[in-house]
């Protein structure tokens, strides 16, 4: 967990260095059990671009196995788990933006247009895959861009002291005072690694609670949106 949450730190910083760029570093590559030489190693990082496109660089370092039509895509993964994730017939099922062909080891850019209707604050993972046939090869997370943490998302946020959450810690039910003055239409819950592990598209209004004991101990990003499509995010640590 200490590593899980030094590679949360880590993403803030990035964000805090270049927030005008909106800059995010790929993390938690590795997740080909069945083949690890597909793994992907080295630095890979995602870039919101304020012309409506996204980039994603590959460092000096970057290293993968060669493959004959291995492709990079960003992905909306709902809540699909990282085994789930590996079924590529999971992946294609996700919305997801095609950056380009992996060609070799070592630094490359891939920039494309984020399709209409595509939220980009939902994407929050780097997906390899064999496209010819129809093969796994890796992903690793990033942490969403969201208008809290880049300023090309102009979104307007609604104050966090709008939002209550306690107990924080919290065991596993929480509960939720919100003020009379908001209404909730969208609540999700981001991983430290920034997967999305829970989503609810209903109202929330004056005060509700939620059992989350079935996510692991860790530290979990609140993020809600009302119906003016602000934003808040708050922060909690569950002890499940």
């Amino acid at each position: 967990m200490k590593k899980k949450i030094l590679l949360y730190v880590f993403g803030l910083l990035c964000f805090a260095s270049a927030k005008a760029q909106c800059t995010a570093n790929g993390t938690g590559f590795g997740n080909n059990t069945s083949i690890p030489s597909y793994n992907v190693s080295g630095m890979v990082s995602v870039v919101l671009n304020e012309n409506n496109t996204v980039t994603v660089n590959l460092g000096s370092n970057f290293s993968t196995a060669s493959g004959p039509d291995v492709r990079i895509f960003l992905v909306d993964r709902g809540t699909l788990t990282n085994a789930q994730l590996r079924i590529t017939n999971n992946f294609l099922s996700r919305p997801r933006i095609e950056m380009g062909l992996v060609t070799g080891n070592g630094v490359a850019s891939f920039t494309q247009t984020i399709p209409n209707g595509f939220n980009i604050s939902n994407f929050n993972t780097i997906y390899f895959y064999c496209q010819q046939f129809n093969a796994f090869w890796d992903f690793g997370s990033f942490m969403p861009f969201t208008a809290s943490n880049c300023t090309t998302l102009s979104t307007a946020s609604f104050s966090a002291h709008n939002i209550k959450l306690y107990p924080n810690p919290s065991k596993g039910i929480i509960s939720i005072d919100i003020d009379e003055s908001t209404e909730i239409k969208l609540f999700q819950i981001y991983s430290s690694l920034g997967q999305k592990v829970v989503e609810i598209n209903e109202t929330f209004k004056s005060k509700t609670s939620l059992d989350l004991t079935h996510l692991d101990s860790g530290i979990y990003f609140l993020y809600f949106t009302d119906y003016n499509n602000n934003t808040s995010i708050k922060k909690i640590s569950l002890d499940n």
